[in-house]
């Protein structure tokens, strides 16, 4: 992180290191498997999935696939996300503070980032209410509207990538 921010030193703040490490994957210096978007990794316009659960609400999700899968005898583990694991902070009150140092424009970037994760599989941005909940509900054109025209710009602009400067088809 220090080659990305020369600001940062070892008395930096996880949560200022955390914010180091989205500027630079945002920015495409940094590249990192663990902060993919979910809809590249899973494929999901190619493979019909029954569901997609997401790890931050998995005790309440876990249980409706329990019910379709009658599997309700068995226990499962909590999410350390509901739970917390480090300084019992669940991870839900570590992204609100960490979030809450993000200037508007990193968010912007971020969720831009993350763009077709949210589109197309319902996550919530930090200030809707059912976060971190999905929302089918949630009005796309008003939360994310400028970003999609940004990448239909972008897309147009640039014709044979998918936005992210990434080739889509061989030439």
């Amino acid at each position: 992180m220090f080659k990305f921010n020369p600001d940062l030193n070892v008395n930096s703040t996880k949560a200022e290191k955390y914010k180091a490490f989205v500027q630079a994957v945002t920015a495409g210096k940094l590249r990192n498997h663990h902060f993919t978007p979910q809809w590249h990794k899973m494929k999901i316009c190619d493979f019909p999935y029954d569901a997609i659960l997401q790890t931050e609400t998995a005790n309440e999700q876990i249980k409706v696939v329990q019910e379709h899968t009658n599997t309700s005898q068995y226990i499962f583990p909590g999410s350390r996300a509901e739970t917390g694991r480090d300084e019992g902070i669940s991870t839900l009150q570590r992204t609100r503070g960490y979030y809450s140092l993000f200037e508007p424009e990193l968010m912007d970037k971020l969720y831009n980032y993350f763009l077709w994760d949210f589109v197309l599989m319902g996550y919530s941005k930090l200030d809707n209410p059912n976060f971190p909940h999905l929302d089918f509900d949630q009005d796309i054109k008003k939360e994310f509207g400028h970003l999609l025209k940004n990448h239909i710009d972008m897309v147009t602009a640039n014709p044979g990538t998918d936005g992210t400067n990434k080739p889509t088809a061989k030439p």
